[in-house]
């Protein structure tokens, strides 16, 4: 897909064509709101002061009329702490997240067998006590826009196909573990730290229905997507599967099968001339924007203690895309 090059590093102005300019500002279609987005913040204790320092001043600099985060804000017991900061450094307009994999650490240890009910016990309260939008589980409407969203989990739609190591093939049962076929200390952690009461493709299925059904709860309206784990190849943010030796390949290669919901993106298609754009995170690596095809997508690429975010400026069109940082100063 063509890249669109209006993603800084600085809030300097782009220079682009006009042609460019214009098809950037169809694809988004954005027309009263000027957006503060980002994700990854993970607002634990280690990294809290350093990320809210950081979204303190983007908020300063920028006037945001909404701040938008797709997904990992904190982990499940500290949802209460995380949303009311959050509030802290934004207190007039409107906070709208989508929840991420760590958002839903903690609860299963907590006696939580569901991502639902570690929603309903740790991030409902929270989210009606400091008037926080949750898309997991309603939509947030402005003017023209309806905003979707939610977490979207991993259906093991990216994995490699036909992975080996040490000429042992990856199969389907290592993924349902988080464990490759050869002696790691690597694992993919969500096993120990989220609900084991259902499979992951199950709860992948699930977030596909649940999205699809806010979407259509949002009539005709134009949508504006933030999902935590992204639903296309194109916003992964690593090399693709032909780029790998089949006969070396690195231990990461094994834990692309969590990094998105490709079933998410089947779905989404089907809406694609009513999509405004979509944002996502999880894998830590900044994407876009790019042409999805009819929309603009963009993952955020926020990294532990080092955030990242990006403004849709839609009272100044000339600004378009900016990125309000890549790095804490």
């Amino acid at each position: 897909m063509k890249e669109i090059p209006v993603l800084l590093a600085t809030t300097e102005r782009t220079h682009v064509s006009n042609s460019e300019l214009l098809q950037l500002l169809n694809s988004c279609s954005f027309t009263t709101m000027k957006l503060l987005v980002t994700s990854d913040l993970h607002l634990v204790r280690v990294w809290r002061p350093i990320v809210l320092g950081a979204l303190t001043q983007w908020v300063r600099k920028a006037s945001p009329d909404a701040l938008v985060i797709a997904g990992d804000i904190a982990v499940a017991p500290e949802a209460d702490t995380a949303l009311r900061e959050l509030r802290r450094v934004f207190p007039d307009g409107a906070i709208i997240i989508a929840l991420g994999n760590h958002d839903f650490w903690g609860g299963a240890v907590r006696g939580c067998r569901t991502l639902g009910a570690i929603v309903e016990r740790f991030w409902q309260g929270p989210a009606q006590r400091y008037n926080v939008t949750l898309l997991d589980q309603e939509n947030f409407y402005s003017e023209e826009l309806g905003f979707v969203g939610g977490y979207g989990h991993y259906d093991l739609g990216f994995a490699v196909p036909e992975l080996r190591y040490q000429g042992k093939i990856v199969t389907h049962d290592h993924y349902l573990r988080g464990r490759p076929p050869i002696e790691t200390s690597l694992r993919w952690r969500d096993f120990d730290w989220m609900p084991r009461h259902a499979d992951l493709l199950t709860v992948a299925r699930a977030q596909v229905e649940a999205v699809q059904s806010r979407i259509l709860a949002t009539g005709s309206r134009r949508i504006f997507l933030a999902l935590h784990t992204p639903p296309f190849e194109e916003v992964l943010g690593i090399p693709d599967t032909s780029l790998l030796d089949p006969a070396d390949p690195p231990i990461r290669a094994f834990f692309r099968a969590y990094l998105g919901n490709r079933a998410m993106g089947e779905m989404l298609r089907l809406y694609s001339a009513r999509i405004a754009g979509l944002v996502c995170g999880h894998t830590h690596r900044a994407v876009g924007p790019v042409d999805l095809g009819g929309f603009t997508g963009v993952n955020v690429g926020s990294d532990y203690g080092v955030p990242r975010g990006f403004i849709l400026d839609t009272k100044e069109p000339s600004m378009g895309i900016n990125s309000i940082t890549e790095r804490i100063a």
